[in-house]
Formats: C-alpha cells, structure tokens, sequence
C-alpha cells in the first residue's frame, strides 16, 4: 500500500470525526466558520486527488482531468458556502457540473485506453442511466417541487450528474477483475447524485430541510468526494 493512499485514508478519517460537528453548525446558518470548516473539509479530499499524482509515474493525462474536476468542486464548495442567494447556488451548481462532465471525461479515457473495443456508450451504460433518469422523474412527479426558475436547469444538472455516474459504473463493471477498489468510483458518484439530488428536494421544496436529511446529504458528499480522490490511486497505474 503506496504512503501516500495511506495518507489519504487518514485525510478520510480526519474528514469522518468532524462530519458531526460541521454537521451542526451548517445546519441552521452559512458564516464564517462554517465556510471555514466547509473549506477546509474540502481541502483534505482535494489534498488526497493531488497526493496521488505524486504517485504516479508517468502521469496519466486523466489524472490532470480528474484532479481538475476536483479544483472546480472545490472552487464550488466556497461559493456554496457563502451564501443560499440564487445567483451564487448557480454559480456554484455550474461549478460542479463542469467537475461532474470531467470526472465522466476521466473515467471514459481510461475505459477507451484499456478496452478500445468497447462503444463510448454501450447497453449497460443507457440501462443504468435511463434507470437513474425514470427515478429522478418519479420522485418530482410525487414530490411536486415548488416553481423556481432554477428548477429546470437544475435537472439538467442532474442528467449530467448521472452521465457521471453510469460512465464510473461503466468503467467499475469492466474494470472490477483487475482492481477490485475501482468499486470506489461507482459508490462515490451515486453518493455525489445522492446529495445532489437531495440538496435539490430541500432547494425546490420538495423535503422539508430536517436536521437528518440535511445532515445524510452533507455526509454522503464527502463521502462521494473522499472515495473518487481515493480512486485515482487506483488508477495511476493505467
């Protein structure tokens, strides 16, 4: 196990104990101390993406794609933690929608150098994104969320998350018998289209904003965010 992806586990772990307290005090209000702690969360998942560069020999040029998803996740988690305006949750929103179709980009450079014979979009891809899609679908048909210029945009979002998600399962089902830890990749995007999705339903009115449903959706954030910085090292090899 590389020291490095060592040091990355213990940023997770540092990460996971002050889950709870960050967890409180961004419950009821946006300051400056839950920017400051939002950052520097953030900067521990953006610090493991970078370490695992030094890893990495030669350098892979989906890593430079995936470690710029991270920056712009980074650049959109300050912006989202000053303040709930509309105009800065688009800003931000835009900011990881570019991280997210990086990430998808990353992921679909490694499939392509490794299976070249497969299609950039094969069966398996369109079930699990026209599953997610129907889902998605459901959910505001029963919820019924509140009118807001964003909404619509914010679904495109969403569609793009998913593209995110179905290629890093793509990638995972193809790769699994080589490295069992690609796994990490799948689970961190559909925790990172869990709390996507959720910080919508609370946005749009679609869920009341409860201190446990606010609390899984910043969870599985980092969560999402911790295991795709750890899956790079997973794929410095390739």
């Amino acid at each position: 196990m590389h020291p490095l992806f060592i040091t990355g586990l213990v940023f997770a772990g540092v990460t996971a104990l002050t889950m709870p307290y960050y967890c409180k005090i961004t419950f009821d209000a946006k300051d400056k101390r839950t920017l400051t702690v939002k950052m520097i969360l953030s900067s521990l998942f953006l610090l493991t993406a970078i370490l695992s560069l030094f890893s990495c020999r030669p350098v892979h040029g989906h890593m430079f794609v995936m470690l710029l998803g991270f920056l712009f996740g980074y650049v959109g988690d300050y912006i989202l933690g000053k303040s709930d305006r509309a105009s800065l949750f688009a800003a931000g929103s835009c900011c990881f929608a570019v991280g997210h179709i990086l990430y998808a980009v990353a992921f679909s450079m490694v499939r392509k150098k490794l299976f070249p014979d497969v299609k950039w979009f094969n069966g398996l891809e369109i079930g699990v994104f026209l599953a997610i899609t129907a889902l998605m679908l459901l959910i505001i048909v029963l919820k019924k969320p509140a009118f807001d210029p964003l909404f619509w945009p914010m679904f495109v979002y969403c569609l793009i998350a998913t593209l995110m998600v179905t290629k890093a399962t793509g990638l995972a089902v193809r790769l699994f018998p080589q490295a069992h830890a690609i796994l990490m990749a799948p689970i961190g995007a559909g925790c990172f289209l869990l709390s996507d999705y959720m910080l919508g339903m609370m946005r749009f009115k679609m869920h009341d904003k409860t201190y446990a449903f606010k609390s899984v959706c910043t969870v599985s954030y980092y969560v999402a965010q911790t295991l795709m910085a750890l899956t790079m090292f997973t794929l410095i090899r390739y």
